[in-house]
């Protein structure tokens, strides 16, 4: 095996091998297998959650076929390392080496023994599998949304939760597609209408860090701005010329989030998104880790932000909002989750929209509302 690649290749190689990584349930050393056949390089990887294929054709030097494996981090930190520049070559010399090398730098690194996996041919459309298409811009705006927000849940796919997926939700006959997240204390939801998608429903329940890998991965792939999905069983496949990309589904049935959504309000508030994240640190001064519960006050037109901790004092500070509507209420809400949810809105006006005291808080931002919303619960507490 014989080959070189330039400073393109490796970047698109370092995305893929990145994105396998990020998704490894294993605990072992994740391999990727390199392959240099009919004037192509393929690389594939399979790390029993996520499998993956790329192939490059008129990008490289090819020069003599061949096969070999490689540890995926240990490959990764090479190319890493040698992304300036402009060539880097790879041929696999006697016992068993691969000589990786870019002008005056040489690595001579060991072939690992070809696991059952990893066999790429086995990586195609399934037979009546249901396809659905989707536009690249609208994975991409969700994925930059929701990112920060299950970034909190934790990394660990191993918590094989549906409080751990994006629900994407399409009734038949409706031009939307809804899509929903949660922790249980807190609920992101995404509305979208499409004039040109399919009369057809579907539903599937999309690990978090999936999201991010397939938009890492086809950034610079997809067709006419759309990306075809192909679901069978608790599978997903995403094809586009020269890249495949599977992964596991979450089969759980998702709970009916929508609903809470549209909630009647008895009483609706606008404030300033900046003051009121000011308020919130300054309000947690006293606060230790893990106790960050604050007694909320809508007072006529101002909102009172108190926290007491028995044995460091309290704090309190008043301010006003821009609009009220409905009686006062009171109610406790775990602050640094609030403020969370606060950044996640580009508005600089937030409406907080309540029905009980008790019940759940809807809050928007006041242009971006009518795509996005959001929900905390408040907490018993005094």
């Amino acid at each position: 095996m014989y080959f070189s690649i330039n400073s393109k290749v490796n970047l698109k190689i370092r995305e893929f091998i990145h994105s396998n990584i990020n998704t490894n349930l294993l605990l072992q050393e994740e391999e990727i297998l390199i392959k240099c056949k009919d004037k192509k390089l393929i690389l594939y990887s399979n790390n029993n959650f996520t499998e993956s294929k790329l192939v490059f054709s008129e990008e490289i030097k090819y020069k003599k076929q061949g096969e070999v494996v490689l540890g995926s981090k240990t490959l990764l930190s090479i190319l890493e390392s040698l992304k300036h520049q402009e060539e880097i070559e790879f041929q696999k010399v006697e016992n068993s080496l691969i000589k990786v090398s870019s002008e005056k730098f040489e690595c001579n690194l060991i072939s690992l023994v070809k696991k059952f996996l990893l066999v790429e041919e086995n990586l195609v459309i399934p037979e009546n599998s249901k396809k659905i298409t989707l536009e690249f811009e609208f994975l991409n705006l969700i994925n930059n949304r929701f990112k920060d927000f299950y970034k909190n849940l934790g990394s660990n796919l191993q918590k094989n939760t549906v409080y751990n997926t994006i629900n994407f939700k399409k009734n038949k006959s409706y031009s939307e597609i809804n899509v929903l997240v949660t922790d249980s204390y807190r609920i992101l939801f995404a509305s979208f209408s499409f004039s040109d998608i399919l009369d057809e429903e579907f539903q599937f329940n999309l690990h978090t860090e999936i999201l991010s890998c397939i938009i890492l991965l086809f950034k610079d792939k997809f067709e006419n701005k759309k990306l075809n999905f192909y679901i069978k069983g608790d599978s997903l496949l995403v094809n586009s010329e020269g890249l495949i990309f599977r992964t596991k589904l979450n089969s759980s049935n998702y709970p009916n989030l929508s609903n809470l959504f549209k909630q009647e309000e008895q009483l609706s508030f606008t404030i300033n998104k900046n003051l009121l994240i000011s308020a919130i640190d300054r309000n947690l001064l006293l606060a230790e880790q893990n106790l960050n519960i604050t007694s909320y006050k809508v007072l006529e037109d101002n909102l009172v932000l108190e926290y007491r901790d028995s044995s460091r004092g309290f704090t309190k500070e008043e301010i006003k909002v821009i609009k009220h509507k409905g009686e006062n209420i009171h109610f406790s809400l775990n602050s640094l989750f609030l403020k969370q949810l606060l950044k996640n809105i580009s508005d600089d006006e937030i409406i907080f929209n309540i029905s009980e005291a008790y019940k759940p808080i809807v809050l928007f931002g006041k242009n971006e509302g009518i795509n996005f919303k959001q929900i905390i619960l408040p907490l018993k507490y005094s």
